[in-house]
């Protein structure tokens, strides 16, 4: 028969009891502190990638790679603390803060720093190239955070004092297109050595051909398949009659579509021509630009000399803006065995009813050589937007006598169509890309 535990016995249980709770709550209040601390420390994290976020974002504005701005750089620091910091000027409600809104982050200026390209080597303003700087990346360390309730599951020494925390955050930012990009279906050609910080090697107002003989060469333009190798007549006639191919980056491969004589009817659409009987309705119904008015050099324009704003020796010729503000169709007759024929020129009410800068597009800038290449069937990725405006139609029947042929369609290089300024970039051009404006990258 057992015993029942003598008073001796039961006090010494309730001390192991006593023990074993002092032991686990040294525990509990380790990982309650744990959630604590950590909880802490993901809130300043927030706060310092906040203000990081908007540092980097505030000196991306500043940045204008291509544009020969040597304070670019300059400023883009100057706007990265300002935004982060409140700057000289101590505009407190824009400050950022940390740790718990008790610090204000102090950018340094040697931690805001710049790169040509994402993963580059990003160097101080001093060092970094203004022409060709793209990436403003801001980093910042807070040093000193104290460890409040962890310390309970460290040993400590008596004289190593109490733990503390750093916390790093960094942000890079570049300038991009504020819109989805939407161009036609016409390649530019870059010129040798062209990058985007010298327009590609092209110079605004000049003239190149949207339809070569032979295969795609330097300054001439050419069909663009932007799903290769699938594309065909039927697909870019639908781009050029709607509003192009949208969602393209830069780095997207494109494919060589060649010569395709069906797709004058769609071009010439933005003429405000209509191919009578033409079968496909969409061609005959796509909105044609504000104006049809056309240019050739040595007949109303001198080539290359900004048929898009500018001026002509040319009495009574007007500009691209000039005519489309008129709501001109294209001036004269049509050549002939066009409209008796097969066409149906666009009048003054008609181009009303349009949809202004129909003729302002976005195209791709793309290496042709890599299609000169063996064995002939690369495709080269886009490499940049070009604003283009559309100066010819296409003529399929034969011209009069002194009259100009349009069988060979121009267009004019405006400039980059990510470009401040540009007409494309404006978002008024048929495929743009909108504004440049600073986007987070890292």
């Amino acid at each position: 028969m057992n015993k029942a535990p003598t008073p001796q016995r039961r006090w010494r249980q309730r001390g192991a009891v006593a023990l074993i709770f002092g032991l686990s709550l040294v525990m509990l209040i380790g990982f309650a502190g744990l959630a604590i601390d950590l909880g802490r420390f993901f809130v300043v994290k927030s706060e310092l990638q906040n203000a990081m976020d908007a540092c980097a974002l505030a000196a991306a504005s500043q940045l204008r790679p291509g544009q020969n701005n040597p304070d670019a750089l300059t400023k883009a620091v100057a706007y990265g603390r300002v935004f982060s910091t409140g700057g000289t000027a101590g505009i407190a409600e824009i400050m950022n803060r940390a740790n718990f809104q008790s610090e204000v982050v102090d950018v340094a200026s040697l931690d805001i720093t710049f790169s040509d390209t994402i993963n580059g080597s990003y160097r101080e303003s001093a060092s970094a190239n203004p022409n060709t700087a793209q990436y403003a990346k801001c980093s910042y360390v807070l040093t000193g955070l104290p460890v409040l309730f962890m310390q309970v599951l460290q040993l400590q020494g008596e004289d190593t004092g109490p733990p503390t925390q750093s916390i790093a955050a960094m942000a890079a930012a570049t300038l991009s297109p504020s819109n989805k990009t939407c161009a036609i279906p016409v390649g530019v050609c870059l010129a040798p050595s062209g990058t985007e910080a010298n327009n590609f090697g092209l110079t605004p107002g000049q003239w190149l051909k949207a339809k070569s003989s032979s295969p795609y060469g330097t300054g001439n333009f050419g069909w663009i398949d932007y799903s290769p190798p699938n594309g065909g007549a039927s697909e870019l006639a639908d781009l050029l009659t709607g509003s192009g191919q949208c969602d393209l980056t830069n780095g997207d491969p494109v494919g060589e579509q060649g010569q395709k004589n069906s797709l004058d009817v769609a071009w010439n659409s933005r003429f405000g021509w209509y191919k009578n009987g033409g079968g496909n309705p969409q061609l005959s119904t796509a909105p044609p630009d504000f104006t049809g008015y056309a240019y050739s050099a040595g007949t109303n324009w001198p080539s290359g000399a900004n048929a898009y704003s500018g001026t002509s020796a040319v009495a009574g010729a007007l500009n691209y803006q000039a005519a489309a503000s008129a709501y001109l169709p294209y001036q004269g007759d049509v050549p002939s065995g066009i409209e008796a024929n097969t066409y149906s020129s666009s009048s003054v009410a008609q181009h009303m009813t349009g949809r202004k800068n129909r003729r302002i597009v976005a195209a791709p800038v793309v290496d042709c050589s890599v299609w000169n290449t063996p064995p002939g069937n690369q495709q080269p990725k886009v490499q940049g937007w070009a604003c283009m405006l559309m100066l010819s139609p296409f003529n399929v029947g034969n011209p009069k006598s002194g009259e100009e042929a349009w069988d060979t369609p121009m267009l004019e290089f405006i400039g980059l169509s990510t470009k401040p300024g540009s007409p494309c970039a404006s978002g008024g051009g048929a495929g743009a890309g909108g504004p440049l404006v600073p986007q987070l990258v890292q």
